[in-house]
């Protein structure tokens, strides 16, 4: 099989091509990208002739999929799907599929240091502390006794009642 990383992911290059080896030893061809292209017709290029692609949260348009003529698969390297076209890969039978449940935990903590930041108005007096201001007129306020309100309940929604619920 021909599988493509379009995108770099963060991690160090040999790291990659450490992972990668056991699909070199199997007999499939790994291409690794380490540059980020938003360009549909550069993204054909590094599609054409490729069974699988993997990205990242670079969007994969319908053009690209359209044209991709040996494409099974398009891996996510991370939990949301909607920057790619899930239309035109279902009308060529291609696979989509992501890496759901990797970062539940730290998204949901995530989501209660931003509300606690904005409850208690932390960058804002942050700012202002280090100019020699005051906290005057940012005190912000409590979370206790306050009603959370979730939108979505998959599993980071989940997991961000859970942390709610201890608040």
């Amino acid at each position: 099989m021909k599988i493509s990383l379009l995108e770099p992911l963060g991690v160090p290059g040999e790291m990659i091509r450490e992972l990668a080896q056991p699909l070199l030893d199997a007999g499939h061809e790994f291409t690794y990208y380490d540059t980020k292209t938003t360009d549909p017709e550069e993204l054909k290029k590094r599609s054409a002739g490729q069974d699988i692609v993997m990205i990242a949260n670079n969007a994969y348009p319908a053009a690209v999929v359209e044209s991709a003529d040996a494409l099974k698969m398009i891996a996510v390297a991370f939990t949301g799907i909607d920057h790619v076209s899930t239309d035109s890969c279902r009308e060529k039978n291609i696979m989509v599929c992501n890496c759901a449940g990797y970062s539940t935990t730290v998204v949901a903590e995530l989501v209660f240091g931003l509300v606690l930041g904005l409850a208690r108005r932390i960058p804002a007096c942050d700012g202002v502390a280090r100019h020699g201001g005051t906290k005057a007129g940012l005190v912000g306020f409590e979370l206790a006794g306050k009603t959370f309100g979730i939108v979505g309940t998959g599993a980071i929604g989940l997991r961000v009642a859970m942390l709610a619920r201890a608040f």
